[in-house]
């Protein structure tokens, strides 16, 4: 009998692991995989620091071959309008730095920490079945056909959702069916000094460009589109990917001496959410509790993130039996992504984009959008309050185009097609 599964070691799974740990819980952590492996998502958000450092591992991240981030950029295909976030302009000093990271030797150092603090961490070991009928406690089954039993199970196996799709009543997010080309590449010029690290997104008519710098020699590149102009174009994934690249000119011209250094991977339809995370046994989190559109790399904070809130929930539910912070956390992650999908549906707009790429500091409404693009979700009622501003201004626009001036959208470059 353990005190807690945790079910997949990706940030999620090791986050919630070893922070229960801590806490004095015996956690067994089962991973479907063998460490390091590939894995997308890149970029990590300021507000991931503070658990940095309970975590132990900011020193390895400063000191190891991970990329600081200082900030965001956005860009039109055709470069002429553009804008940089920054975060130490705009936020206080311990949230003035993040890192971009190959997420293979991320995920592994995570993993790697986790065990350290006592996590019995189990690789290459696949979970066939998880029996909640006993709501205190839980039996899981592997493979090989052992079974595990524990008062408690944290589902973090990501997109396949061991638990979620059983018991999250999964929902797609019909709005954004986007699917997702992306590849490593080297010599991919970037901007000197600070700017060198800030991730990059390029906005074309019907899609975007990420370009993240993911250490001192490669660059991860990739082109979202939506699914039905995929399943029209009559292109091939590479052919897709790179005709698109040709015919963006901000981006042709970065990419002119580029060399692919990995295969072109895919990823589709993403964005989904669960209905229900959390049971008297059980809870969902990271990507195992929803995961919306990478435009703002939100995916690496909300898993962490969450399994950090999940952790303390956990903890209360085993000590004293309560449900209320596992409802909270319900609550909590709930909200966090609905912050984060009102920002991100509104991407594909228009006047969204007219006002987010040519801001004015009139308001004092920067920081508040810095916040947001830096992990800042769990938000202060006056940074509620400043959000609705801006969103009121995004409706002026729409209506009336006073706000900022208007984006020659016919004339942006689009996603290739035959």
């Amino acid at each position: 009998m353990h005190d807690v599964i945790v079910i997949g070691g990706g940030p999620a799974g090791s986050t919630a692991a070893t922070l229960l740990a801590h806490r004095g819980f015996s956690v067994l952590l089962l991973e479907r995989e063998k460490f390091p492996r590939f894995q997308i998502g890149e970029s990590l958000l300021p507000y991931n620091n503070d658990l940095f450092d309970r975590l132990g591992v900011t020193d390895q991240l400063k000191h190891g071959d991970f990329f600081p981030k200082y900030g965001a950029s956005f860009v039109t295909g055709d470069g002429k309008i553009s804008y940089t976030f920054r975060f130490d302009r705009n936020l206080p000093e311990q949230y003035h730095r993040s890192f971009q990271v190959k997420r293979a030797e991320f995920d592994e150092l995570l993993l790697r920490n986790a065990a350290s603090a006592g996590v019995e961490v189990r690789e290459e070991t696949t979970v066939t079945s998880v029996d909640l009928s006993d709501p205190l406690r839980a039996m899981v089954e592997i493979a090989s056909g052992e079974r595990h039993e524990a008062r408690f199970v944290l589902d973090a196996s990501g997109h396949g959702a061991v638990l979620g799709n059983r018991v999250g009543e999964k929902a797609d997010i019909a709005s954004l069916k986007k699917v997702a080309f992306f590849a490593h590449y080297r010599g991919v010029p970037r901007p000197e000094g600070r700017d060198a690290g800030n991730t990059v997104i390029v906005v074309l008519q019907n899609a975007w460009f990420w370009m993240i710098p993911v250490n001192h020699e490669l660059m991860s590149v990739g082109l979202v589109v939506d699914r039905d102009h995929v399943l029209r174009c009559g292109l091939e994934p590479e052919e897709l990917l790179n005709q698109t690249i040709a015919a963006t000119p901000w981006i042709a011209e970065r990419m002119r001496n580029a060399e692919r250094t990995t295969q072109i991977y895919a990823r589709r339809d993403f964005s989904y959410r669960m209905k229900h995370i959390v049971g008297e046994n059980y809870a969902l989190v990271g990507d195992a509790a929803g995961f919306i559109d990478p435009i703002f790399s939100t995916g690496v904070f909300i898993a962490m993130k969450s399994a950090d809130v999940a952790a303390s929930a956990v903890e209360s539910r085993l000590s004293n039996g309560s449900m209320r912070r596992l409802k909270k956390y319900e609550r909590d992650v709930t909200g966090a992504l609905s912050k984060y999908f009102r920002f991100i549906s509104n991407f594909y707009r228009r006047e969204f984009l007219e006002v987010f790429l040519q801001p004015s500091e009139r308001f004092g409404l920067l920081p508040v959008i810095v916040g947001v693009l830096a992990g800042n979700v769990f938000a202060k009622k006056r940074n509620r309050l400043k959000l609705e501003l801006f969103f009121a201004l995004v409706a002026i626009q729409k209506r009336h185009g006073v706000i900022a001036p208007p984006i020659r959208w016919d004339a942006l470059p689009a996603a290739a097609s035959v």
